[in-house]
């Protein structure tokens, strides 16, 4: 077997940053050095994979930063993420490089783990499954992030040795989620049940819920697809299962002594000791101009922020919206040589009081809260960033249901259950009719249509801030993301009807083709340029 450095220092090769980053050498490959021989060298593999899903370019910043800021419900108040803010993104955009960059990074690792555990001369065993089953869950998930984001993307399912197969052409969307289901089944197979899986890894029924959100996608707004019903039998099989539940009150989902609850199917680990886990300083919480006023909301620069119709969809007696956002007056801030107040979203349309200050990128939007840890570093967190939790699980099966004339009924229990989690204040799974009465519960005298649009909004809710917005907005067609943006647009003008927009305000420009356009993000430029297999013409539409 290779020394242990040997093997992780591969991840890091695998996963270089270079105009060829893809090709690894077949002499120096990991899958051609025996350690599928050895379970201790195997997950290492493993966890260097999850280490590059961890790292700047995935989910500690780049994949976050851009789902956030384009969603249609979020902004940057940063003044060189103008384009991502106002949904006029560049090919040539670092942002968007770095997320398709980083997410094949991790699909190459993924890639040898599978032909190495195809190729193990190791016995069966739970754990060999285990490793192997997690490598097709991650690269499933990774595949299932590139179409949504990009339309056509390379599919690569082996290890890289080569310039020639390194550079491959775009694949039909249909064939990539042909790959995607075939992954997932095989996860599903070979990852074991929660008894023996690992702390912090996804155990077989991750693979069924991420499952039936892709057969959600590829519903989409067809009333008739056949996805819903295999949407609808998936996510029925997981919440059967039972192993799942919905975590109360709703505010004790989310932070660092939170992680890895009874809610959650899969989260990307973070640790406050590792050298890449930025999430929560660059990416979701408060200024760092405000850490000693607001001390539990942990130390970060917040540089992504809600829009202003992510916080106004929020009754102001539902209890997600405290648990999703720091906002109001924050006193005495020093600033300039003076203690100054300032203003987070919602702030008064001028500066009646005098005393005031709306500091850039301040005005106007609230932070997010959801994903504080008090204990942060400068600069790494030990919180977590949950991609599925059992919510979703519930709110597919409302809306799959809700399609099927045989499952209709079904929906509003499925939806309940997840209003009542969020109504319930103080956690003690009960709503209490007098005081508990946000959001309201759907009876049948809401129909089918009505239904279809109160579960897209309570989606919204309830994931704010967790990067599901940018899927929801566009997983219904053009439609969809059309009336957020128009949303947006109407909010603004109503908030500054007698004043110029502030810093970091922007107003969407909705035409046909603009919304077209935004439908995907733009296919990276670096890449067209380094594949012949690609060519300009073959850029997403618009860009």
């Amino acid at each position: 077997m290779k020394p242990l450095k040997y093997i992780l220092l591969s991840c890091c090769v695998l996963a270089a940053g270079c105009d060829d980053f893809l090709i690894e050498n077949p002499e120096t490959s990991v899958s051609n050095t025996g350690v599928y021989n050895s379970l201790t060298s195997a997950n290492a593999v493993l966890t260097g994979c999850y280490g590059l899903m961890q790292s700047q370019n995935c989910y500690s910043f780049n994949y976050l930063h851009v789902l956030s800021a384009s969603s249609g419900m979020g902004v940057s108040i940063k003044q060189n993420d103008v384009n991502l803010t106002s949904m006029n993104i560049l090919p040539s955009d670092v942002n968007v490089s770095n997320v398709y960059n980083g997410t094949y990074k991790t699909i190459m690792v993924a890639n040898d783990i599978i032909k190495g555990m195809d190729t193990s001369i190791l016995p069966a065993s739970v754990e060999k499954n285990r490793i192997h089953g997690e490598a097709y869950f991650i690269r499933a998930l990774s595949y299932f992030n590139l179409v949504r984001l990009f339309g056509k993307v390379s599919l690569i399912t082996e290890p890289v040795t080569s310039y020639e197969n390194a550079h491959v052409a775009r694949t039909e969307v249909d064939v990539v989620y042909k790959q995607i289901l075939s992954d997932l089944q095989k996860a599903w197979e070979l990852m074991p049940e929660k008894a023996d899986k690992e702390e912090g890894h996804p155990y077989k029924y991750a693979a069924k819920a991420l499952r039936a959100k892709v057969y959600l996608t590829l519903a989409g707004n067809d009333e008739n697809s056949e996805y819903w019903q295999l949407c609808y039998n998936d996510a029925l099989d997981v919440k059967e299962h039972g192993e799942y539940q919905l975590v109360r009150p709703y505010a004790n989902l989310f932070g660092s002594p939170n992680k890895n609850n009874a809610e959650s199917i899969f989260e990307i680990q973070f640790s406050a000791t590792a050298s890449d886990g930025r999430m929560t300083e660059t990416t979701f919480p408060v200024g760092h101009e405000l850490m000693d006023k607001i001390p539990t909301q942990g130390k970060s620069w917040g540089k992504t922020r809600p829009n202003q119709i992510a916080f106004d969809q929020f009754d102001v007696n539902d209890p997600r919206r405290e648990a999703s956002f720091v906002y109001g007056k924050y006193e005495n801030i020093y600033e300039n040589g003076k203690d100054r107040n300032v203003w987070l979203y919602p702030s008064p349309a001028s500066n009646a009081d005098g005393n005031s200050v709306f500091k850039k990128g301040d005005s106007e939007y609230a932070a997010w809260k959801k994903y504080y840890d008090p204990m942060m570093t400068a600069r790494s967190t030990n919180a977590n960033f949950v991609y599925m939790r059992y919510a979703d699980v519930l709110l597919m099966l409302a809306e799959a249901a809700n399609e099927l004339p045989d499952h209709q009924s079904e929906a509003y229990g499925y939806l309940n259950l997840v209003l009542d989690r969020a109504a319930d204040a103080n956690g003690d799974g009960v709503r209490d009719n007098n005081t508990e009465t946000v959001p309201e519960a759907v009876d049948e005298s809401v129909s089918k249509e009505q239904l279809r649009e109160r579960i897209f909004r309570e989606r919204l809710k309830e994931f704010t801030g967790e990067c599901d917005e940018w899927y929801t907005v566009r997983r219904r067609g053009e439609s969809y993301l059309k009336m957020i943006m128009q949303e947006h647009n109407d909010r603004i003008d109503e908030i500054f009807k007698n004043g110029k927009l502030r810093e970091f305000v922007y107003k969407y420009n909705i035409t046909d083709d603009n919304v077209k356009k935004n439908m995907l993000l733009p296919f990276p430029q670096d890449e067209i340029t380094r594949n012949e297999n690609i060519s300009q013409e073959e850029q997403n539409f618009g860009y």
